[in-house]
C-alpha cells in the first residue's frame, strides 16, 4: 500500500468527531488574502469594490494532500458617521479539500467592517470588523481505513456530513509615517469566538461536547512600506497565528519596484519580489517550516501574486521539500463618485 498510514489515521479522528483540535486553513500570501485573514480588513481600500480569488494546493507530493479555493468580494457599502468614516461589507466563499478520505469544508461568511478616520487627512484610521459565517464539514466514508472497527460505525451513529454557525471579529490600526509616502500598520483578529461543536456523531453527552469544541484562533499581523528611493519600497509584513496548542510566525517582505515615483495609493503598474520564513512553536521551541518565496505583478486594476512554499522541516524527506503553489488574483472597480470620493479615507496600498 502507499498510502501513508499515520495521514490517514489522523484525518479519521478529525472525520470521526474525536477531536476539533486541527489548525484551520492558512494561505502563504497574506497581501494577496486581505479579508481572509482579518476581517477589519473588509471595504479598507480605496477602489469602491473588489474581487479575490485564491487556490492553493499542499503536499501532492506523497498523499491527497490539501485543495484550497476561496472568493472573496467586499466593498465600500456606505457614509459612516463620521464626515470622513465608512462602512464596508464583504461575502466569502472557501472550500478545502484535505487527504485521503476527501475531508471537505464549505465556509461561506458574510462581514460587516467599519472605517473610522482618525485626522482630517483621513490617512491615519482604524478600522472593526465582525463576521458571521456558515460551516459545513463533510468526508467520504468509503473511504476511511482504520485499524480496528469503530463502535460508531458498528452502531450507525457515524454521519459524514455536520453544520455550523461561527463568528469572528477583527481590529486594525493603519497610520502613516514621518514621510507621507510611507505607512505602517497592525491587526488582531479572532475567529471561532463561539467555540461550535464539530461533531459526526449523532449522540454525544456533556462530557464529550466539550473536547469537539473549535479552539478560538488568533492572528496578530502588521508590516508597512517604507521608501527606498523614488521607484523603490520595501513592504515588510509580519504574521502570528495562536490556535490551541499550535502557533506559527511568518516573516519577510515584498520589495515593490515601479516606474511611478512616491505613491502612497496603489501604483497601476509595478512588480514585486519577496521571500518569508515560515516558523512553527512546538513545547516552546521555534521550529523552521518553510520558505516562501512570492511574485507579484500590479496591472492598472488587476493585481496577480504567486507564491510558493520550499518546505525545510523535517517533513522535507516526504515532501520533497515540495510545499505547494498558491495563487490570487484581485480585481478593483472604482465608481464614478465625487461626491464621495472628497470625504472617504484614504487606505495605504497592500
Amino acid at each position: 500500500m502507499k498510502h501513508v498510514y499515520l495521514f490517514i489515521v489522523l484525518l479519521s479522528l478529525i472525520a470521526l468527531g474525536r477531536t476539533a483540535n486541527a489548525q484551520d486553513v492558512h494561505l502563504s500570501h497574506i497581501h494577496a488574502s486581505p479579508t481572509f485573514l482579518n476581517p477589519a480588513m473588509v471595504g479598507l481600500m480605496n477602489e469602491d469594490l473588489r474581487l479575490i480569488g485564491n487556490y492553493r494546493s499542499q503536499w501532492q507530493t506523497f498523499n491527497a494532500g490539501y485543495r484550497t479555493m476561496i472568493a472573496s468580494a467586499d466593498m465600500k457599502a456606505f457614509r459612516g458617521f463620521g464626515l470622513r468614516d465608512e462602512f464596508g461589507a464583504g461575502l466569502q466563499i472557501m472550500s478545502d479539500k484535505a487527504g485521503d478520505i476527501a475531508y471537505t469544508t464549505t465556509d461561506i461568511e458574510l462581514t460587516l467592517s467599519y472605517l473610522k478616520a482618525l485626522n482630517r487627512n483621513a490617512d491615519h484610521l482604524i478600522s472593526a470588523g465582525a463576521r458571521v459565517g456558515f460551516i459545513q464539514n463533510q468526508f467520504d466514508i468509503e473511504k476511511l481505513r482504520l485499524l480496528d472497527e469503530d463502535p460508531t460505525i458498528l452502531n450507525g451513529e457515524l454521519m459524514n456530513t455536520t453544520q455550523m454557525i461561527d463568528v469572528s471579529a477583527g481590529l486594525g490600526w493603519f497610520v502613516p509615517l514621518i514621510n507621507r509616502y510611507d505607512f505602517a500598520y497592525l491587526g488582531f483578529s479572532a475567529f471561532h469566538l463561539n467555540r461550535a461543536t464539530l461533531s459526526f456523531t449523532e449522540n454525544h453527552d456533556h462530557v464529550i461536547t466539550e473536547g469537539l469544541q473549535l479552539y478560538p484562533k488568533y492572528t496578530f499581523h502588521g508590516g508597512g512600506s517604507v521608501r527606498v528611493n523614488a521607484y523603490v519600497a520595501l513592504k515588510p509584513s509580519f504574521i502570528f497565528h495562536f490556535q490551541g496548542p499550535h502557533r506559527e510566525f511568518n516573516l519577510g517582505t515584498f520589495v515593490r519596484m515601479s516606474k511611478e515615483p512616491r505613491t502612497y495609493f496603489r501604483a497601476q503598474y509595478a512588480i514585486y519580489t519577496g521571500f518569508w520564513l515560515r516558523w512553527a512553536i512546538n513545547d516552546g521551541q521555534l521550529q523552521r517550516d518553510a520558505l516562501i518565496g512570492a511574485l507579484r505583478y500590479d496591472y492598472k486594476d488587476m493585481v496577480f501574486t504567486f507564491s510558493f512554499d520550499m518546505n525545510i522541516s523535517d517533513l522535507a524527506k516526504a515532501s520533497h521539500a515540495l510545499g505547494g503553489p498558491e495563487l490570487s488574483v484581485m480585481k478593483y472597480f472604482d465608481f464614478d463618485r465625487p461626491a464621495r470620493k472628497r470625504s472617504r479615507v484614504k487606505c495605504p496600498a497592500f
